[in-house]
């Protein structure tokens, strides 16, 4: 299940450290702010109910009072008060005696329009006395506000007649109509702009909260972005630097920087690859001292051999110490060839193959090759020619013709190269033991075939990242096949 879940992770997130954070981190984000912004706007909401319940009664008394004072008016009086206000420029309030009420067209309901409309309700029924379902109290928008008649709107009004009405907010700003019956043929009219459109209509993603999302998330990406990069430089640098010691190379020592736990890390890396360094080297002394002092007992036991009267045992003994001596030569010849430190280069491989088949070519005996053109990795020259001409020597002393095949993977990965003969094959018990040092077929080293080899080759193709199978060919013989990565890890490809 675990694995599953770790598969399934790889699978969706991106693969770099740096991006997966950055992804990570830009959704984190955004569900703080969208929680953020749902919280601030529980708070705001409730703080503006509060100011729209105080902003409601004073209005609701106001309006109240307004009604009153004309309502108390006599009849005949009432027109020339209101036309006396006009003419003085009032513009808070719009009021009118209609012959009936005027339907207008209102604003979708909200919790908060109830709110005012109760509020102002009741102060209007304390200032006029009268039952709540007679006052009608509407929200209407400034350009669907109508006076006089249902057929005119305020903003149509003749130019003479504007200074009369009511002045345009410029915002959503609803506009709250009262009417309220006085008689059975007048309805009392009053219009006033209630100053609370962002709460009657409330917008959270405005476009003020949206650019203040966008700058807060991108700078907060950017600032982390660039600290990961710093962080994760140094793990490039110090997963390339495993890479070369996993080929064989010697890189120099990595300048220790970073954070606490990096340097800790580079530090024990640049002891680790000091160590290794340091046993390789001792190692290669060792079994080279070994294998030149050996020569010398060997010279002398031969020697005495020879002085032996029974040919049976003499060349017993003369034939176990030729293949002693073959070991140890072969020993030598090891070492000194891993001794050839090279430069990583661009090698052509087709160029290289075709190079190691000569040999064939010289002794009369089959070969082909089918190579693309384009066939190019990063390696050592040298290496790799010994490695294609030891698979190529086996193929031809075994199998007497070798064919060489090579592609490049679809998905530009890896070289494959296929080295077939038709000689006698392997088991599968000799494919397992076939890259042992001094292991041969048939089972006797000689002044030729010593059984490093195939070690050898083996040694190489790891030295290159690259991994070797054999296999049944079809019709009998033997596939040696070698796949070289074109990149072991991704931050190969990545700047210092």
């Amino acid at each position: 299940m675990v694995g599953f879940w770790s598969r399934l992770r790889d699978r969706v997130l991106p693969g770099s450290i740096v991006a997966r954070m950055s992804f990570i981190l830009l959704i984190g984000i955004l569900v703080a702010q969208g929680l953020s912004t749902l919280v601030w706007n529980q708070q705001f909401q409730q703080s503006e109910r509060e100011r729209v319940q105080e902003v409601s009664n004073v209005m609701g008394a106001r309006i109240g009072q307004t009604l009153q004072f004309f309502s108390k008016l006599p009849r005949q009086y009432r027109h020339v008060v209101l036309d006396q206000l006009r003419d003085m420029g009032g513009t808070r309030f719009f009021v009118s005696v209609n012959q009936k009420r005027i339907v207008l067209q209102t604003l979708p309901e909200t919790e908060v329009q109830q709110l005012v409309r109760q509020r102002l309700n009741e102060n209007i029924q304390a200032q006029l006395a009268l039952p709540l379902d007679t006052i009608i109290t509407e929200f209407i928008a400034f350009d669907d506000v109508r006076i006089l008649s249902k057929e005119n709107t305020m903003v149509q009004l003749p130019p003479k007649w504007q200074r009369f009405a009511l002045i345009d907010p410029g915002d959503n700003s609803p506009v709250i109509v009262v009417q309220v019956p006085l008689a059975d043929d007048e309805w009392m009219y009053l219009a006033t702009v209630f100053p609370a459109g962002s709460v009657l209509s409330p917008n959270l993603l405005s476009t003020d909260r949206i650019i203040s999302l966008i700058f807060v998330t991108i700078t907060v990406v950017a600032l982390i972005t660039l600290m990961l990069l710093g962080v994760v430089r140094p793990l490039r640098r110090l997963a390339r630097q495993a890479d070369k010691i996993g080929r064989g190379q010697r890189p120099p020592i990595i300048a220790v920087e970073g954070t606490r736990e990096l340097q800790s890390t580079i530090r024990a890396f640049n002891e680790m690859s000091s160590r290794i360094d340091k046993f390789i080297y001792d190692r290669e002394r060792l079994f080279a001292s070994i294998s030149h002092d050996l020569k010398t007992p060997l010279t002398r036991a031969r020697l005495r051999a020879e002085m032996v009267e029974d040919d049976a045992i003499r060349d017993g003994l003369v034939g176990d110490l030729e293949n002693l001596d073959v070991m140890v030569k072969a020993s030598l010849q090891m070492i000194k060839d891993g001794d050839i430190h090279e430069n990583t280069q661009l090698v052509d491989l087709r160029k290289l193959i075709e190079n190691c088949l000569k040999s064939a070519q010289i002794e009369g005996l089959p070969c082909h090759s089918s190579l693309p053109t384009d066939f190019q990795l990063e390696g050592r020259p040298l290496a790799l020619e010994r490695l294609f001409t030891n698979i190529i020597d086996n193929a031809l002393h075994y199998g007497r013709g070798v064919e060489v095949f090579g592609m490049v993977e679809d998905d530009q990965e890896a070289l494959v190269v296929q080295v077939c003969d038709r000689g006698p094959g392997l088991s599968n018990e000799q494919k397992n033991r076939v890259f042992k040092p001094f292991y041969r077929v048939d089972k006797a080293p000689s002044s030729v075939h010593a059984g490093l080899g195939m070690g050898i080759v083996k040694s190489i193709a790891q030295m290159h990242g690259a991994s070797i199978t054999l296999k049944d060919r079809e019709g009998g013989g033997l596939i040696v096949e070698l796949r070289f990565p074109l990149s072991h890890f991704v931050t190969l490809r990545a700047p210092e």
